[in-house]
């Protein structure tokens, strides 16, 4: 079986904690700043980030749902929102649908997208470059009870797990003359034959898993140990003390700005 090997990067060589303060530290700037330069300053590279590490085809629907949004939010801002000044003539009209857009909307639905878009791209950048097991030590390292974090690290395993069996399971069934494709109503109809052995072996693999986790003393009271250490670096030192810098001092300005 031909598996796809990863380089390790700068990104995938961090510590997976230096990863989440990161997050913090990138979300805290991003919302207390509220500054439009900075936020694009973020988004510009984190789409670096993501070209450098090879997820454009995954980042693709992400992409999607932001132009989306982008154009939601500035067609429903600029044209119907309460702050609106309607005794000033738009800034500009769309002639086929004689829309017309106000600055004051704009601006609003700009400061939003300037704040969501930016963390939607350098969060899937964090995330993605993080593996899961890797979290899952970092996480009890950190002093978060193993359950606790053998049930959260389980949840995000699942998600891919399900998503493979269910496409194994419609070849299955198409290769035995099952129609997946087609109108709504053909869809539907198909969604009982892929979904009965989907949540067939969700069962038995839960079963199997409670075995193995019963067999190697999951419920034991002794002190539970990793089966690997994860390297620290420099780089991890400073960008997580940086990151805790960042959120302090974001937090701290947003203070400060509500007084002035």
């Amino acid at each position: 079986m031909i598996q796809e090997r990863y380089k390790p990067t700068f990104l995938r060589k961090l510590y997976p904690n230096t990863k989440l303060w990161m997050s913090l530290g990138i979300s805290c700037a991003v919302i207390f700043f509220n500054n439009i330069w900075f936020s694009l300053a973020v988004m510009i590279l984190s789409l670096i980030m993501i070209a450098y590490e090879k997820y454009i085809l995954e980042f693709k629907v992400v992409s999607i749902s932001i132009i989306i949004m982008a154009v939601m939010m500035f067609a429903i801002n600029g044209t119907l929102n309460p702050v609106n000044n309607y005794t000033n003539d738009p800034v500009f009209i769309l002639p086929l649908l004689n829309w017309k857009f106000y600055k004051e909307g704009l601006e609003y639905a700009l400061t939003y997208f300037g704040r969501i878009a930016p963390l939607m791209c350098a969060l899937f950048l964090l995330f993605r470059t993080m593996n899961m097991t890797d979290l899952g030590i970092g996480m009890y390292e950190g002093g978060i009870p193993y359950n606790i974090s053998f049930m959260f690290i389980s949840t995000f395993q699942t998600i891919p797990i399900l998503g493979k069996d269910m496409n194994q399971i419609m070849d299955a069934q198409r290769a035995r003359g099952l129609d997946t494709e087609g109108n709504l109503i053909k869809r539907f109809k198909a969604f009982l034959p892929v979904m009965v052995p989907v949540v067939a072996n969700s069962i038995m693999r839960v079963r199997n898993q409670a075995v193995a986790l019963e067999t190697k003393g999951f419920n034991s009271s002794a002190k539970k140990t990793v089966y690997r250490d994860l390297p620290k670096t420099k780089a991890d030192h400073i960008l997580k003390w940086s990151s805790i810098l960042l959120s302090i001092g974001s937090i701290v300005y947003r203070i400060i700005q509500s007084f002035f």
